[in-house]
């Protein structure tokens, strides 16, 4: 009990109940999440810590959003580099909304400037329709500049418009110029038009002569 000036008290035995009681559920509720009893700081009995908290959770959507900010000042800066980065986050839907109009504005954007990899982004709205209005022409200029830029993929898609006549008209020697350059930088794909396209073309109704040539 407790005693004072004015005479002896006992707590009322509810009071110890509810306080065993109270103790005990916190215990049992730490336990729950995989805190130990002896160590409360967020770690589990084995040491492990535990898994990112709600505060973590928060501070990473806030660098994505830091992030995200400054690329698109960069891009309205004129960055080719982030003006591409930006349209292909728009035409995916990684961290933004998908908008395939955004994304075509910066694509292009991109493109317009020279930037190798946006020329090809942009070939490739156009062939598909993505933003657009499908056009094989448009897909053809724009992987056309793209290849001259040096861009591997845009020389092997520049090769396979030359083979089919997408865009523009057949050109076996022209098709293979481009997968040429594209084989050159390790494109699997136009090793294995060329080993077709050397093969010997059999006689036959629908057979045609496959000439060599540059294809400058």
């Amino acid at each position: 009990g407790i005693r004072s000036g004015y005479g002896v008290f006992r707590f009322p035995e509810m009071v110890l109940l509810f306080l065993c009681l109270f103790f005990c559920e916190a215990f049992f509720a730490s336990e729950a999440l995989g805190f130990s009893s002896e160590d409360r700081r967020g770690r589990t009995a084995s040491g492990v810590t535990v898994a990112s908290s709600f505060a973590d959770e928060e501070g990473d959507k806030g660098d994505a959003l830091f992030e995200l900010v400054l690329l698109k000042d960069k891009a309205e800066e004129g960055d080719p580099d982030a003006q591409f980065e930006l349209g292909r986050r728009y035409l995916q839907g990684v961290g933004l909304e998908r908008n395939d109009v955004m994304a075509l504005h910066w694509v292009r954007a991109a493109a317009q400037q020279g930037y190798a990899r946006a020329e090809a982004g942009l070939a490739w709205m156009y062939a598909v329709g993505r933003g657009v209005v499908r056009d094989d022409v448009q897909a053809f200029d724009w992987y056309k500049r793209a290849a001259e830029n040096g861009y591997m993929v845009a020389q092997r898609m520049l090769g396979k418009c030359y083979e089919k006549g997408v865009g523009t008209a057949v050109d076996a020697d022209r098709a293979r110029f481009w997968y040429e350059k594209a084989a050159e930088q390790g494109d699997e794909y136009a090793v294995a038009r060329l080993k077709a396209l050397s093969q010997p073309v059999q006689s036959g109704y629908g057979a045609y002569p496959v000439h060599a040539g540059s294809g400058r």
